[in-house]
């Protein structure tokens, strides 16, 4: 993803290592100075809620009331039902956010190591692409190295697409809390913006922890409630309008390799992983489509698979399209 703006350096200063460093400040710099300002705010902003912890339990109360009242339930079952586990669900965030604050000198310790990593890959990226050229028969190489270019050009619209969709859905989400009344409406907005990196998961925590604020330091019940059908509408207009026109179908994966993607992307990366797991599966969609044997498959991960299940019968019934035939020639086996 540094590649565009190391090149554009490279093309005025003509060596690759203060290309690389000029890079680094253009671009990694200003990103992790917004990461420990969304740290920083965050840490102010969830370092008060053990105080207004009461109430969470007034207003928890208060339901279990209502509750036991229209439903005639036991008053001490709901009771000790708000102890045992509602306090508890909240006591477990609030632990994890002071751990994770804690665990900071492994977090630096991490991002020196990905620093000191891709340095070394944006010096020997013309290596390693022309390694992988030899790898092809010349008659392949152009195509290969088509399929380079058309990759490059998909991480950079991804890229610039989710800057654009951030800054869009910051402004849209910080606008309608502003509106409803809550407390650091575009803090709020923008994370929820970045958090929307993560498909899925991130915009439903996104949603989550104005809500679970509103509910702590509101007096009315309505403004809560209202968060929570801001972030349905803003989901609504974001998936079906500014992402298609934002991102383009390239990027589109359907909805179930996508949950698979973040699963295993969790796994094996962490938090990472599941940020990289929607570019991984985009790059993937354009490596299967390159070869006549994967082609197939990569409408599999297209968003909208359920609208050319005829695809496969009607162009791609033939022996170089089985996978089969990446073990076993089927034509000699047909032959005999």
């Amino acid at each position: 993803m540094l590649k565009p703006v190391v090149s554009f350096f490279e093309r005025y200063l003509r060596r690759k290592i203060p290309s690389i460093l000029f890079a680094y400040l253009v671009a990694v710099v200003p990103l992790v100075a917004l990461i420990l300002f969304f740290f920083n705010q965050s840490r102010i902003l969830f370092g008060d809620l053990p105080s207004v912890r009461p109430k969470v339990i007034e207003v928890t109360t208060g339901w279990m009331d209502w509750l036991d009242q229209k439903f005639n339930l036991d008053p001490r079952t709901s009771s000790d039902w708000i102890s045992e586990n509602v306090i508890g669900v909240f006591d477990v965030p609030l632990e994890l956010i002071r751990e994770s604050f804690e665990s900071g000198t492994i977090v630096i310790a991490n991002a020196v190591l990905i620093i000191l990593i891709t340095y070394f890959m944006l010096l020997y990226r013309t290596s390693f692409k022309n390694y992988l050229l030899a790898q092809a028969s010349p008659k392949n190489r152009k195509s290969l190295e088509q399929l380079f270019i058309k990759l490059q050009a998909l991480t950079k619209r991804y890229m610039i697409g989710q800057g654009i969709i951030i800054i869009i859905l910051g402004f849209l989400i910080g606008s309608g809390l502003w509106l409803i009344g809550v407390p650091y409406a575009y803090f709020w907005g923008f994370l929820a913006g970045f958090l929307e990196i993560i498909p899925y998961l991130g915009t439903t925590v996104g949603g989550i922890l104005p809500f679970v604020y509103m509910l702590m330091v509101s007096d009315s019940l309505w403004q809560p409630w209202a968060v929570i059908g801001l972030y349905i509408l803003v989901q609504q207009i974001e998936g079906n309008l500014i992402s298609p026109n934002v991102m383009g179908p390239s990027i589109k994966i359907n909805p179930l390799f996508i949950i698979l993607g973040l699963f295993l992307g969790g796994v094996m990366w962490g938090i990472s992983g599941m940020i990289l797991a929607l570019p991984v599966l985009a790059i993937s969609k354009e490596v299967l489509r390159t070869f006549e044997v994967t082609e197939p498959f990569s409408y599999i991960l297209e968003d909208g698979l359920s609208k050319k299940s005829r695809i496969f019968l009607d162009r791609y019934d033939d022996v170089k399209h089985r996978m089969t035939s990446l073990f076993f020639d089927e034509r000699e086996e047909r032959e005999k």
